[in-house]
């Protein structure tokens, strides 16, 4: 994908706008990576998902170079924070899903809400343990 930026733009500008390239990216070449597997494309499915692994050492580093990455017990403490909202935010997805007929939809906000309060029990483990 392109990013779009004209000369005009600052160095922060740039850096921005390549942090949210790679981050689109990164789901685009990942769900492509669904569909290659689900078409029984072994080899595209991989090739692909290395791509986004790529794009997304690529956003991060982007992140970490312009400073965006502070202290990291606070930088985990949000992270815990977001994870426990996502965890919520997901099963509210799943309700709805579920009221509009959509299975398929609401099992996997469930899954995905599982996998959020995973990460956050993760993140509180780190906390109690290195902070």
């Amino acid at each position: 994908m392109s990013e779009a930026t004209t000369t005009t733009d600052t160095l922060e500008q740039h850096i921005a706008n390549n942090i949210s390239g790679e981050t689109w990216e990164v789901v685009h070449y990942l769900a492509m990576a669904l569909k290659a597997d689900n078409e029984g494309k072994t080899e595209v499915a991989r090739t692909l998902r290395d791509i986004a692994m790529d794009e997304a050492a690529h956003g991060a580093r982007f992140k970490y170079l312009a400073g965006e990455v502070g202290d990291l017990k606070d930088e985990i403490e949000k992270m815990l924070a977001g994870e426990e909202g996502a965890y919520d935010g997901k099963h509210k997805g799943m309700k709805q899903a579920e009221a509009a007929g959509e299975k398929e939809v609401a099992s996997f906000f469930d899954t995905a809400a599982h996998d959020e309060g995973r990460h956050a029990a993760m993140l509180r483990t780190l906390l109690s343990r290195y902070f």
